[in-house]
């Protein structure tokens, strides 16, 4: 195999760096999806937010070759997010 030749399935040094990118994008957005929900007063845009967050870490994580994460169980008695008194 001459150095010109990848093997086929393995992405190259180029797809690689731009694979790693979208990931931390992803996250990135994820992130600022789930602070956005944290802040908000409306329940119900707290709960598309906090979705929109999740299905970008899935994203991100199916990209990356990992299991989805799951997210914490919420302890009972805490509040809604979104929800007066809420995080």
């Amino acid at each position: 195999m001459s150095t010109g030749q990848l093997t086929p399935g393995v992405p190259g040094p180029r797809q690689a760096t731009d694979q790693r990118r979208r990931v931390a994008l992803l996250l990135e957005t994820a992130d600022v999806l789930a602070e956005r929900a944290r802040r908000t007063d409306d329940a119900v845009l707290a709960q598309v937010l906090l979705r929109r967050s999740a299905q970008r870490r899935a994203q991100a994580a199916r990209l990356a070759g990992h299991p989805v994460p799951r997210p914490a169980p919420r302890q009972a008695g805490s509040p809604e997010p979104g929800a007066p008194g809420g995080a």
